[in-house]
């Protein structure tokens, strides 16, 4: 968009900035600019094409997320039908920049993992239900978009094997509040707390997929000592009476759905906008997803890593 288009979305709201600043791009479609108001003030301005899309569920959510001690950006202003919400200035410091394992001893990783349970446990009504069809179709793009559309490469039987496992383990684990994202992208540091951001999809769905945005990091790899221990304070936060190797299992599998999603996603983003802006990505996301995948799968893993690996790493020298 145009700088000028901004300045009028913001008009429109009762905003007059004295200058704007463009911030991260999105694979949803959404546009985020800082607005510059008097008296240092500043806010954040949203945009969603409405005939992509439309803000109601963010400005829903956020609601209900205040009201049970979740920090996240307040929504000071929206207007539908332009598709602008106005939301508070929560700063830059995104916990990718962070060390979270390390940082403050790993007392940052111990609140992320509070957090995320604060947020599967929230009383947030009218949330909408992924279904087993939802979860398939997402990762049914990983072979259309992503190997046969990007790379041009056909799997169809041996990832369908991964896709009907993935389905049946992800059916029987706990089903809570879903973020969808929760990954250190998504989180920022406001002092001595956590601000959760981007929680549009929030939906219904398996809790293994947020383990997996967090633990299985598409930027860091933590030791399966650290996820373990992790794991079972999670478990003692949402008063889970299982094992952390259990809780694991969940993450693998929400992690395997996770990951042919993204792979699909963003390699859709680059075919239809050739936005590439997080295309440098798809290779420690294709690597997670190998690592994770069980050894009785031992077919799809070595197609993966002798015939997929090196045809991404030729088709990003290309891009």
């Amino acid at each position: 968009m145009k700088d000028t288009d901004i300045y009028l979305l913001a008009n429109q709201l009762g905003y007059d900035p004295s200058d704007i600043s463009p911030l991260k791009l999105e694979a949803s479609g959404r546009v985020y600019y800082r607005l510059y108001l008097q008296n240092d003030e500043t806010v954040i301005l949203c945009y969603l094409d409405p005939l992509h899309g439309d803000q109601i569920s963010f400005v829903h959510t956020s609601e209900y997320l205040a009201k049970s001690g979740i920090l996240c950006p307040r929504v000071l202003n929206h207007d539908g039908k332009i598709g602008v919400t106005i939301q508070q200035d929560i700063g830059d410091t995104s916990l990718i920049d962070i060390d979270i394992e390390k940082d403050n001893g790993g007392l940052l990783l111990d609140e992320t993992v509070r957090l995320l349970s604060k947020l599967h446990l929230a009383q947030i009504p009218q949330l909408p239900t992924l279904t087993l069809n939802d979860l398939s179709a997402q990762m049914q793009m990983m072979e259309e978009m992503f190997l046969n559309n990007f790379l041009d490469i056909t799997l169809s039987s041996q990832l369908s094997d991964i896709e009907q496992q993935a389905l049946e383990n992800l059916s029987q684990q706990p089903w809570m509040n879903c973020h969808f994202d929760f990954e250190r992208r998504n989180l920022h540091a406001i002092k001595n707390d956590i601000c959760v951001i981007d929680f549009q999809d929030l939906c219904h769905g398996p809790i293994g997929i947020d383990l997996a945005g967090i633990f299985i990091d598409h930027y860091k790899t933590y030791p399966n000592e650290i996820i373990l221990k992790q794991l079972k304070r999670y478990n003692e936060f949402m008063k889970l009476d299982v094992h952390a190797l259990d809780t694991f299992e969940w993450l693998r599998w929400g992690a395997i759905q996770r990951g042919m999603r993204i792979l699909g996603t963003l390699s859709k983003l680059y075919i239809e906008t050739k936005r590439s802006f997080r295309l440098k990505d798809l290779s420690q996301i294709l690597d997670n997803f190998i690592n994770l995948i069980p050894e009785e799968n031992h077919t799809c893993r070595t197609l993966l890593i002798e015939k997929v690996r090196p045809a991404l790493r030729k088709r990003m020298n290309e891009v």
